[in-house]
């Protein structure tokens, strides 16, 4: 991927609705999709702060594959990379 997309997929989920499980079934769906459009593997980003996220990804067998840090046009954040095997 270029260096300025974080990710194949991003996700949000409004605190009134956070830890009800819909992020996890949001990102399992996704990668149904993505395996049936030939990617073999997905990369997800997420903040190092970011406990939530990390354990959705962790339940679809992300691996954490790096830390970097983003372009200054995107702020200069430190980030975590995480790999899902389709």
């Amino acid at each position: 991927m270029p260096i300025y997309c974080l990710g194949h997929i991003g996700y949000n989920v409004v605190p009134w609705k956070q830890r009800r499980g819909y992020a996890t079934r949001a990102l399992g769906a996704m990668l149904t999709l993505a395996a049936r459009e030939g990617l073999s593997r997905i990369e997800i980003t997420t903040s190092p702060d970011n406990f939530a996220s990390q354990k959705v990804i962790a339940a679809h067998g992300g691996m954490l594959a790096e830390t970097f840090v983003t372009l200054p046009s995107q702020g200069s954040l430190t980030k975590y990379r995480y790999f899902i095997h389709l």
